[in-house]
């Protein structure tokens, strides 16, 4: 089992900022697969969380118009999930990690990579707020009129573009989730590696580039997060956002990009 030691306010909730959930995330990898730290390649992301992370895993139709992604349970409760199209009550075991049936979609399964690598975050970092007391109400939304020990994760907590701003103990532990995913499915050294690698190769010697200099270099630029998701197989949208907030593509403030 992963345990984190980090600061966390009375409730459970860690206070972490992007620095230390990198070094989390290469922690968690250096235990795991060294060679992805260095080396680009494809995080298993099922194998982590089953063989590494002692999680188990399912899949179900979590809502009835696919407004639910994933759910994370932290302690055995019941949950109403749809089966045949009518909604019904199953038990799960603390450990859960369901995701909807959506993502298993060919066209989806990118989505559906990144949803994991945010769920397993979940239960990575924020089973303490479950561990204080098991008996006390979940932070969370309640199902059944009920709380319930589980995170519900929305398509916008999963693949929120652009700032948003964090205002309560919801809004925080889903922006952690999303930059541990980020740092699990495309660690920070081998990205960084193959970026600068293309960066040279057309002349880019700085480390980074600044959106705006050039309309065919931000051609390019846009092409090469295309290229990027391939090698890390994740969506172009989160290959894009690795890139700006490593700093690798700095877009002018006010200034309309193609890059978002």
């Amino acid at each position: 089992m992963i345990l984190v030691d980090c600061r966390t306010k009375k409730n459970g909730v860690p206070v972490l900022s992007r620095v230390e959930i990198e070094c989390i995330a290469e922690a968690v990898l250096q235990g795991y697969k060294p060679k992805l730290l260095d080396n680009p390649g494809v995080l298993d992301v099922e194998h982590f969380l089953e063989c590494y992370a002692s999680a188990e895993m399912d899949y179900k139709d979590l809502t009835h118009d696919q407004s639910i992604l994933g759910m994370t349970v932290f302690n055995n409760c019941c949950i109403s999930v749809y089966e045949n199209g009518k909604e019904t009550e199953i038990r799960v075991n603390e450990g859960t990690i369901l995701i909807d049936n959506c993502l298993l979609e060919n066209d989806q399964l990118r989505r559906g990579r990144f949803t994991l690598g945010h769920e397993a975050s979940h239960w990575i970092l924020h089973r303490r707020i479950f561990k204080v007391n098991k008996s006390q109400p979940s932070l969370f939304d309640d199902l059944e009129g009920e709380k319930q020990p589980l995170i519900k994760c929305r398509t916008t907590d999963i693949e929120a573009v652009g700032k948003k701003r964090l205002v309560n103990d919801d809004d925080w532990i889903e922006w952690q989730a999303n930059c541990m995913a980020s740092a699990l499915l495309m660690p920070r050294k081998a990205f960084t590696k193959v970026v600068k690698g293309k960066f040279k190769s057309v002349g880019i010697r700085d480390g980074y580039y600044l959106m705006g200099t050039d309309s065919v270099m931000d051609w390019w630029v846009d092409g090469l997060a295309y290229d990027l998701a391939d090698i890390f197989e994740v969506s172009v949208t989160a290959a894009k956002i690795r890139l700006k907030n490593l700093g690798l593509i700095i877009k002018p403030s006010g200034e309309p990009t193609i890059f978002f």
